[in-house]
């Protein structure tokens, strides 16, 4: 499907098909008489609209259609339209990344929300040079523009997990203007890679001061990340942004092996031991850093 080519930076090609999907999309009485698949297109119709044109007279209308597309999609095949698109997105160097803020603003599921504020972060369109224009896009809106809701946490995770040190001053920035809520939402994010910026991240909050609630998700964060991550290392790396860039996807500084990367931050933990109340949480990150085999499959 590439529905792409059809339009431009500047306005919607004069395509036949596609204003036929487009207006099926504006027709609210149509949408039931379709079935997933051409709904599926009509939606990234509407969607590739908004984002080559960035008209807000769009907005209200594609929230009406995608909270249509929830009730009759479940979340994986929504994951697929995500990625889907994604892909798209980048084939095409960035054209109609807006897009994504569909999926970031609409969809109540925190797993593509936080997959969407990934994938905005890395594909948004940067200007003035300013490689890191789509992470502070993408925090500035969910901070400033999604009401407080807890569930910007989730999609704040998807930033995180980019894992690139560079970022982290920027989510560093907002985080005391998150309720408990989102933050605890925010140390759900997990992946299969652990990096130097998001360990890092975790043990700067947890040396600034946090709720109780807070100090011992992050903790539990930092403790499982070995025990499920695909590869033995710490990686300290820098990502391509955007991705379309042209060159490697990402560029590793560093690779460290877990018992050399804990014992680098010893240190930073013993402190925070002795400063924490009982039951200490804090043993934990030493426990399963040093047999992180020994606890796969125990912890999700």
């Amino acid at each position: 499907m590439d529905f792409f080519n059809r339009f431009k930076k500047s306005q919607p090609a004069a395509d036949d098909d596609c204003q036929h999907l487009s207006a099926l999309g504006d027709d609210e009485d149509a949408w039931d008489r379709l079935d997933d698949a051409e709904l599926k297109q009509v939606v990234l119709v509407k969607f590739i609209e908004y984002g080559a044109t960035q008209d807000g007279s769009r907005i209200a209308g594609l929230f009406a259609l995608y909270r249509y597309l929830m009730r009759r999609l479940d979340v994986d095949e929504r994951r697929e339209m995500l990625t889907e698109f994604s892909e798209m997105i980048e084939q095409h160097e960035g054209l109609g990344h807006m897009g994504l803020m569909m999926f970031l603003a609409a969809d109540t599921d925190p797993g593509i929300r936080s997959s969407a504020a990934l994938s905005l972060s890395v594909l948004f369109d940067p200007a003035d040079g300013d490689e890191l224009a789509g992470p502070r896009f993408v925090i500035h809106t969910l901070v400033h523009h999604d009401g407080g809701a807890p569930e910007q946490g989730a999609a704040l995770g998807g930033v995180l997990l980019l894992g690139d040190k560079r970022i982290m001053p920027l989510l560093a920035e907002v985080w005391d203007e998150l309720s408990e809520e989102a933050q605890l939402q925010m140390t759900a994010a997990k992946s299969g890679f652990v990096s130097e910026g998001v360990v890092e991240f975790w043990l700067d909050r947890l040396e600034a001061g946090c709720s109780e609630a807070v100090f011992g998700s992050a903790v539990a964060a930092i403790a499982k990340m070995p025990v499920i991550a695909q590869v033995p290392y710490v990686l300290d790396m820098e990502r391509l942004l955007p991705a379309y860039a042209g060159g490697e996807p990402m560029k590793l500084l560093r690779r460290t092996s877990f018992a050399d990367y804990l014992d680098e931050i010893r240190p930073r933990l013993e402190a925070l031991e002795q400063r924490e109340s009982k039951p200490k949480v804090i043993p934990r990150i030493f426990q399963f850093w040093k047999e992180p085999e020994a606890f796969r499959g125990m912890v999700g």
